[in-house]
């Protein structure tokens, strides 16, 4: 299945809904703006998003995530001075993503016990 733009159907949804297609475009560039922004900012280990479906993080691709991170880490840490300013981001994405896998960890758990306890 492959998504349509939304640049191919706003103005047949402006027109439906008798809104200007300017307020259509505007309202669902907002709208999938925030939800990437929820998607890749590593916030909640899980987003719902109504008629689209759960979007779940997933515990395997997070940790080799980690792991690739701390190997660039490890190299940054070889280099010199003036490199340090990719040092800091990466350094900041390791520790949002480790918190994070934290967060998943405890709702797995969580899940867990829920399934446990309802046997």
């Amino acid at each position: 299945m492959k998504p349509k733009s939304h640049k191919y159907f706003f103005k047949s949804v402006a027109e439906e809904t008798e809104v200007h297609k300017d307020v259509v475009d505007d309202l669902v560039t907002f709208y999938f703006g925030k939800v990437r922004k929820c998607l890749s900012d590593l916030e909640h280990p899980s987003i719902s998003i109504s008629n689209l479906g759960t979007f779940s993080l997933r515990k395997t691709k997070l940790e080799k995530a980690i792991k690739k991170n701390k190997d660039i880490l490890g190299n940054l840490q070889k280099m010199k001075y003036k490199d340090y300013d990719k040092y800091i981001p990466v350094k900041a994405k390791i520790d949002s993503m480790e918190s994070m896998l934290i967060k998943l960890n405890e709702s797995i758990s969580n899940k867990k016990k829920f399934k446990d306890e309802n046997k």
